[in-house]
């Protein structure tokens, strides 16, 4: 499960692989390397800016530029290094490749409530501005400050995405009492097409990893339901209850496309993922996750606390029998299903979550369909996180009141869980991966609102170092790393200040060919879809 891409600021953020880390401290960002825990940026806030963030993002690549060195002279650092804040009508955006550059879009939300959701559009130079109750989205360029509008859009998190590598944006709309699906260009944000889709409510729009199918899961009270299109957008299959051998009759929680694009897998309400292949999006494994568990051939490992309330796994006698949703808090998660799928980086293995079984997590080998290990909690798991580079590291994050990780790993006789020193808790507890210098060791975070704890954990799962990180006001920042940015001096920043005056309208009315042509197709990206050629007639 990717690390809470789209989810609300906890006043820290790790960048998306692991070298920087931001936070948001009185009135100011800080930048931080995890390599060195040293301050490297500062930039100021309005005074009561940070009390009222409620985004926190960096821009997410999937390649980055190498060779590229920080302005102190300490190393790799990751390029592009721009940051997104956001409150209720304000955008802020960072570059930390240029600290003398910001960007404001005062009102970004066009005075018709407060945003929604906020994020970076394809490249760098784009912010997508979703406004509150699916009135509108504003697509901000920071190179001409003008924004271009879109009437209607779904403003969940997972009803837009941008395809692998063009670019081009599938954006879920609702104009009136039919869902579309949009495809817009890359840049320019032309549509290219416009399609009514037969769904009651769709939740969630999907590129598949090489960008030539798309999946859209429809709301789980439709039945079991996903629409697979095509790149150019016309409808390829539909996936459903009706006709198929396995169960799968109660509805669809959440999917997954595979690392490799070969497969997708689809979590449903019963508690059971299907493993579809793309070929022909046929069903070719089911895995269940039962009540009770009996497994001969797999480890079963339960949490266990002491009265010193140190925390360890023990191996479980089978049948086991872990806590079901219906004995803890109703309010964790009123609805059953499978709600996680996380697959590994290179797709031989996948971490599962069932909430009917909230404190659960199920380990999976992707080549025999089998489990491989279970691990019990004693508090429900929130989070689920692949380590990039050590394709077998698994970090689970539980909902319990102290700064603990929980770590598996194939080689490892016994899981392990550690937990690390923090003195203020405030606020929610987040745990992520950091990059690592070593091909052996590996570091990781842990942080609430307004400190964080970095750790070095040796091949074997034992902490080798760690790092209590403090809050600003007794931050060491190097003389000169935040000279510039004080009250009274005369450097001019030059920021970008966008408001909803330089706002350009932008549809498409003129029923011109908007065909799938436009989408930048070649041979080999066509090898597994299929291209159409018709004329429609598109309303922004």
């Amino acid at each position: 499960m990717a690390s809470k891409d789209r989810s609300l600021s906890q006043h820290s953020s790790v960048s998306p692989h692991g070298g920087l880390i931001a936070t948001l401290q009185q009135s100011r960002l800080v930048i931080s390397s995890s390599h060195t825990r040293q301050v490297l940026w500062t930039f100021p806030l309005p005074q009561d800016f940070v009390s009222r963030c409620r985004f926190l993002r960096w821009y997410r690549i999937n390649d980055l530029a190498s060779g590229a060195t920080d302005a102190r002279g300490n190393g790799q650092i990751e390029q592009p290094g721009r940051i997104i804040l956001a409150d209720d009508d304000t955008v802020r955006i960072y570059d930390t490749n240029d600290p003398t550059w910001h960007a404001v879009i005062e009102n970004a939300a066009s005075s018709l409530g407060r945003i929604a959701e906020v994020a970076f559009g394809h490249t760098a130079d784009e912010v997508l501005v979703f406004s509150d109750f699916g009135v509108k989205l504003m697509i901000w360029s920071l190179i001409t400050s003008r924004g271009v509008e879109i009437r209607d859009p779904k403003s969940l998190a997972k009803c837009y995405q941008h395809r692998p590598r063009t670019g081009h944006l599938a954006l879920l709309t609702r104009p009136a009492a039919q869902d579309a699906l949009m495809l817009l260009q890359p840049g320019s944000h032309e549509l290219i097409r416009s399609v009514e889709m037969p769904t009651i409510d769709a939740q969630e729009v999907a590129w598949n990893p090489d960008g030539n199918w798309l999946a859209v899961r429809d709301t789980a009270s439709s039945g079991y339901k996903i629409l697979i299109y095509t790149a150019d957008g016309h409808l390829y299959k539909t996936i459903s209850s009706s006709g198929n051998d396995m169960d799968i009759s109660l509805g669809v929680k959440c999917m997954r496309w595979s690392p490799s694009a070969a497969t997708l897998a689809i979590g449903d309400n019963n508690g059971s993922i299907t493993i579809f292949s793309k070929n022909n999006f046929s069903p070719i494994a089911n895995l269940h996750h039962p009540a009770t568990i009996t497994l001969p051939k797999a480890g079963v490992w339960e949490e266990q606390v002491n009265a010193l309330k140190e925390r360890s796994y023990v191996a479980a006698p089978q049948p086991a029998s872990p806590p079901a949703s219906s004995s803890l808090s109703k309010a964790n998660n009123p609805t059953p299903g499978i709600s996680v799928i996380a697959f590994n980086s290179d797709g031989t293995l996948a971490a599962t979550r069932n909430d009917f079984l909230p404190t659960t997590v199920w380990i999976w080998s992707l080549k025999t369909y089998t489990v491989m290990e279970v691990l019990i909690h004693h508090s429900p798991v929130k989070q689920i996180t692949w380590h990039s580079s050590q394709f077998d590291l698994l970090l689970i994050h539980c909902a319990i009141p102290e700064p603990a990780v929980h770590l598996w790993k194939t080689t490892w006789h016994a899981p392990r869980i550690l937990t690390l020193p923090l003195p203020r808790i405030d606020g929610r507890l987040e745990a992520s991966w950091l990059e690592s210098s070593s091909e052996e060791n590996f570091d990781l975070m842990i942080s609430s609102t307004h400190q964080y704890t970095i750790a070095r954990i040796s091949s074997d799962g034992e902490v080798i170092a760690e790092a209590v990180l403090p809050e600003a006001a007794a931050i060491p920042v190097e003389p000169g790393a935040e000279d510039m940015f004080d009250e009274g001096n005369s450097l001019d920043l030059s920021p970008i200040k966008i408001s909803h005056s330089t706002v350009e309208v932008t549809g498409h009315e003129d029923g011109n060919d908007r065909s799938g042509s436009g989408l930048g197709f070649t041979e080999e990206m066509l090898d597994d879809t299929f291209h159409y050629r018709r004329h429609v007639k598109a309303v922004i």
